[in-house]
């Protein structure tokens, strides 16, 4: 395992679905190292990019949903168009899962990487999500 890439965390099941950290992993086009989680929706297993979101004392955080819907861990950091278009409801619900997911990885022996707590360095709990983090049709109208 290089220092660019993490193991993979067993999937979490919650009762609108299931999700799982899936580590770290190197851009394609980037070459930067990008935390990745990762969420079953249709069947299909989508990634999405989290990071530390530091509060102004530069120590505590909070977590930062940058981006999701890669059809690959490896496409995290490539401009959104790469990714998946959700309707409304499923990015709800995606929402959702995240947001689960994050908490029970608070609970873990072995943490995330991007959940991990130092003495002077702690996760403050609020998840948030970035601008343009998720591609978003209406119901009627996302396409494959």
């Amino acid at each position: 395992m290089d220092s660019y890439n993490h193991r993979t965390f067993d999937w979490v099941q919650f009762p609108e679905g299931r999700a799982r950290f899936s580590g770290g992993v190197r851009g394609i086009m980037d070459e930067q190292r990008h935390e990745t989680f990762s969420v079953e929706v249709r069947g299909e297993e989508y990634f999405g990019e989290i990071r530390k979101a530091f509060l102004p004392n530069g120590n505590d955080y909070n977590v930062e949903v940058v981006s999701f819907g890669y059809g690959s861990d490896g496409y995290v950091g490539m401009p959104p168009t790469a990714c998946q278009t959700f309707t409304k409801a499923e990015t709800s619900t995606i929402q959702t899962l995240i947001v689960q997911l994050i908490a029970a990885g608070r609970q873990f022996a072995y943490r995330p990487h991007v959940l991990t707590e130092y003495p002077h360095a702690h996760f403050m709990g609020e998840v948030m999500f970035g601008e343009n983090w998720v591609l978003a049709a209406d119901d009627a109208s996302r396409h494959e």
